[in-house]
């Protein structure tokens, strides 16, 4: 099983990297080959360049993103980990998918290319519910998420999250990790389109295929 680990927060104190420290161990543990990005330590460029978006003609990309695209067809599972800032993911996060899933890799006019991978991200937010459901975070969340990874054909998209980690007592993160484990834990527990989309993406994709439906393309003026 390989697995590759996307870590997105710059402080080494906070909760994320303890989820990080914990999950890691834990996969291989069970026999993962595991990649870690830390995409801050990397100095991964968030900004997409002219000639990231021309690739989505040429093909040609940059060395740094053909790396994360190796990385990418080597995984069978991808596991995100990172805090949510204003209702949604770090914009170096967005912008990784953005520059690594483009138009021609991740996915063209006939639907995903990355087929039968999975994602399984853990996020962390500084306040609790009822603010979060009443702000509509975890769906403003889970719409990215399927936009995203059901575009480029992942067959399953799990989220897990941890609320008012600021303020949690150590016996409520150290509850927190346990289930983190637990939720890594279904990589190998549960099979190929078990846990499923969370939205309505799989049914694009399959209306794009059955020709009823267009996928959106990047348009490149030479």
């Amino acid at each position: 099983m390989n697995i590759l680990v996307i870590y997105a927060h710059p402080y080494d104190g906070s909760f994320c990297k303890g989820i990080l420290d914990t999950v890691v161990p834990a996969m291989e543990a069970r026999g993962a080959n595991v990649k870690v990005k830390d995409l801050v330590k990397m100095n991964f460029d968030a900004t997409m360049r002219p000639e990231d978006l021309k690739a989505t003609v040429t093909k040609t990309y940059t060395a740094e993103v053909q790396q994360e695209q190796k990385d990418v067809l080597w995984a069978d599972a991808i596991v995100t980990i990172c805090p949510i800032w204003f209702g949604s993911v770090p914009g170096f996060l967005k912008a990784y998918f953005d520059k690594v899933f483009i138009t021609g890799f991740g996915y063209d006019y006939t639907g995903g290319l990355l087929q039968n991978k999975r994602v399984f991200s853990l996020f962390t937010f500084g306040s609790k519910d009822p603010y979060l459901t009443l702000a509509n975070q975890y769906k403003g969340i889970e719409y990215l998420w399927d936009n995203i990874f059901s575009m480029v054909g992942f067959k399953d998209i799990a989220v897990k999250y941890f609320q008012g980690v600021p303020r949690a007592t150590d016996q409520e993160r150290a509850q927190y990790l346990v289930e983190a484990i637990e939720f890594v834990d279904q990589i190998y527990d549960k099979k190929l389109g078990e846990i499923g989309q969370i939205g309505a993406g799989e049914l694009l994709v399959k209306l794009v295929i059955e020709g009823k439906l267009v996928m959106p393309t990047v348009q490149i003026e030479e």
